[in-house]
């Protein structure tokens, strides 16, 4: 799940939203590329907003990124098979 400021805000008394960005580094690892490519498209078919459609990365990775709720980027990613 992902929450909003909204919704996190009423039960975190005292709590103020930090400023500057990006506010928050959170990735996921898979264990396959495919899971990768699945997680992406259900994200981005439930609603949330793709920022990086899952690609194939010069350091060996299969990564993709999609938007959070309040648009804080979230990272998925898995180790490529060695060719």
């Amino acid at each position: 799940m992902l929450d909003t400021e909204g919704f996190r805000t009423p039960f975190l008394p005292g709590w103020s939203a930090p400023t500057g960005g990006p506010r928050t580094l959170l990735c996921f690892e898979f264990g396959t590329p495919a899971g990768v490519d699945a997680t992406y498209a259900g994200l981005v078919a439930a609603g949330y907003r793709g920022i990086a459609e899952p690609f194939d990365a010069f350091w060996g990775m299969r990564y993709a990124t999609v938007a959070d709720p309040d648009g804080n980027g979230v990272d998925l990613y898995a180790t490529l098979p060695a060719s």
